[in-house]
């Protein structure tokens, strides 16, 4: 049995200061909900300076008390529902460069970035140092803070953490990421990156067990591979005893697509079933080691459509559950920063936690059908299902298109046939302003792939709502309308997916014919829009990505983009 489960709530905010705002995400009646749905921890992300003082640096010390008081809160209402608060730790966290700090300690200064609007960084600031950990002072300050931490809230149940980093941390944090050694570092630049990997976890695991023996210690593995070869046993087999190890599932991962083209698979998917070639090195690896393992997952959806509540890829999701279980996993970290609601994919790990058989997937979604769907047909239930997963091997996974394209916000993104203005599209995880370059989206894939492939996928895509439809029809209780009503909506996603492509196209090589075949693009958007429209006007959970807090879809949006594709035809 994967013994821990940890989750995490839509409504928690990673870039507000996710402490300050944990009682508000995480009310009793959460924690309720979350038990149900077969999890048993939660995590928030945490800023070591927020959460502890130190007597090595006690001028990064910023509203302790307030935090810990707010933790606290989380803390103690989670602990009577049996469910444990982990933090995220991304440490030591760069200080902006105008800190007083670095009046006081010059000395400390590590590798300095300068975050640009294209820049692979979280951080909020315009230039910041990292915290050099070649420095004994850092080293202790991150010990006696993380002491200080589990002193100070005992309950708290550990973290995780990771050491290869979109935000600016050690000083190699970043530059492996661009293949260059860290910028004004000169303790640092001839260093093992994986030597400052394992100074910031030790001193971690050792402050925090010094404190708190029970806690559990988790570091993740997340692009380590930057750092050195999969799957990293010189740093392996140095963890500090007693430190767990997270791998991702599906990264480093290959498949053949039907076409038999095969496809790389560098982030969280559903699409795909996993294990990748990458999570086995590291599993028999810390397993030589003596090393506990998770494993990185994202159970309701991922960047391949982020802006649903889930992607209902059951029979998928619970393959990757039995998968873990078959390894002696210790447990999953269950999301990200999104894809994080209830839906039918978290009553899956639900009831994957409670039955202790394991039948085949079918089977296994029919179990789960008849009790969250009571009067539908479970048989189709599960074929519905396999028709899904069966349209996502289309899906033309790459980092580029999830990063870059314009699926999360499709039914939203404009079409016109106006020359390109060449400006960006932005990241797809926040909410930025969308330009009209799509180049930057195509990498594994053609445009015209892209297209085809798309045009595919939501072919078969809508044979599965079909099924689905048929088989929720005896069905009045509210979760058959909520997920016919998510399974209608993906098809409308990605039917707009292709068209945005499609136009993209038509702008960029100004055929003859272009007003023409505009037209019938945009006839065919109008269409899919109608039928959005209703869905998004009864569930407001569409269209909003967990990781930004922000819609980037919605029924207000849909009518104003109808308007316009109406206007554009009639002129």
């Amino acid at each position: 049995m994967l013994n821990l489960r940890i989750f995490r709530s839509p409504a928690a905010k990673y870039y507000q200061d996710d402490v300050l705002h944990g009682p508000a995400a995480y009310p009793d009646v959460y924690f309720e909900r979350l038990v149900e749905h077969g999890f048993n921890a939660v995590w928030l992300r945490g800023i070591l300076r927020h959460l502890a003082a130190s007597a090595v640096f006690p001028e990064l010390s910023e509203e302790v008390a307030r935090h810990q008081d707010a933790l606290g809160t989380v803390v103690a209402r989670a602990r009577q529902h049996g469910v444990g608060v982990f933090l995220y730790l991304n440490e030591p966290l760069c200080v902006p460069a105008d800190h007083a700090f670095w009046q006081a300690h010059p000395e400390l200064r590590g590798a300095m970035e300068e975050p640009t609007a294209d820049a692979w960084c979280m951080d909020p600031w315009p230039r910041v140092f990292a915290l050099c950990t070649s420095m004994p002072a850092v080293r202790d300050w991150l010990r006696e803070a993380a002491a200080t931490l589990f002193r100070d809230v005992p309950e708290l149940a550990g973290w995780f953490a990771i050491t290869a980093s979109e935000h600016m941390t050690h000083c190699w944090s970043h530059g492996a990421a661009k293949a260059a050694p860290p910028k004004g570092c000169p303790r640092c630049t001839a260093r093992d990156p994986l030597d400052l990997v394992l100074e910031v976890l030790t001193a971690l695991h050792d402050g925090t067990k010094a404190a708190k023996p029970a806690a559990t210690t988790i570091a993740w593995n997340w692009s380590w591979n930057m750092f050195a070869p999969d799957p990293q046993p010189t740093l392996i087999e140095r963890l500090p005893r007693g430190l767990a190890l997270l791998l991702d599932w599906e990264r480093g991962g290959t498949f053949k697509m039907p076409s038999g083209k095969p496809n790389f698979i560098d982030e969280y998917s559903l699409s795909y079933v996993g294990p990748s070639e990458r999570f086995r090195l590291g599993r028999d690896e810390a397993r030589r080691r003596g090393v506990p393992v998770l494993a990185k997952l994202q159970v309701g959806t991922t960047h391949e459509l982020a802006t649903v509540p889930n992607l209902p890829l059951i029979d998928h999701l619970y393959e990757k559950l039995r998968g873990c279980e078959e390894m002696g996993l210790e447990g999953i970290l269950g999301t990200w920063n999104f894809g994080n609601m209830f839906s039918l994919n978290t009553a899956a790990v639900g009831q994957f936690v409670r039955q202790n058989d394991r039948p085949e997937p079918d089977e296994f979604v029919a179990q789960l059908a008849r009790s969250y769907f009571p009067g539908a047909d479970p048989a189709g239930v599960a074929r519905a299902v396999r028709q899904f997963s069966a349209a996502m091997a289309y899906f033309p996974f790459d980092m580029a298109l999830l990063y870059n394209g314009v699926a999360n916000y499709a039914l939203a993104y404009p079409l016109t046939a106006a020359p390109l203005t060449g400006k960006s599209m932005g990241a797809t995880w926040m909410m930025h302003p969308r330009g009209d370059d799509l180049s930057r989206s195509l990498g594994q894939f053609t445009l015209e792939e892209v297209i085809d492939l798309l045009a595919t996928m939501v072919t078969h895509w809508n044979r599965g709502v079909g099924l689905l439809e048929s088989a929720l029809a005896g069905c009045r209780h509210a979760h058959a309308a909520e997920e016919l009503g998510v399974a209608r909506t993906i098809g409308c996603c990605f039917r707009s997916t292709r068209n945005a492509y499609s136009t993209y196209k038509l702008r960029l090589e100004r055929p003859p014919d272009l007003p023409a075949r505009f037209r019938e693009v945009a006839t065919d958007e109008i269409a899919n829009l109608e039928t959005a429209l209703p869905l998004l006007e009864a569930d407001p959970r569409l269209g909003f990505h967990a990781e930004c807090q922000g819609v980037q879809f919605s029924a207000e949006l849909v009518r104003e983009k109808l308007a316009q594709l109406r206007a554009s035809l009639a002129g």
